[in-house]
């Protein structure tokens, strides 16, 4: 029973983390991707900023639920 509440809580945690990541450019910036704000080489570097704390953030959700399954 132990096990399965901690288990329960490292995927709990994961899942926050995983979103946080996923938010990150919106939390520190303040806003959504726009192309309007946004010119030259810098929407280049957000567009990539954005699409790799996207992909982080969800390797870091499925490595929690692969994780959180295989201890099941």
């Amino acid at each position: 029973m132990k096990k399965n509440v901690i288990n329960l809580s490292f995927l709990i945690i994961g899942l926050i983390v995983g979103t946080l990541i996923i938010f990150s450019p919106v939390i520190i910036t303040g806003a959504s991707y726009d192309v309007q704000r946004v010119m030259g080489n810098l929407l280049v570097a957000e567009f990539i900023l954005r699409t790799s704390s996207l992909i982080i953030g969800l390797l870091v959700v499925y490595d929690a639920m692969k994780t959180f399954s295989k201890k099941q």
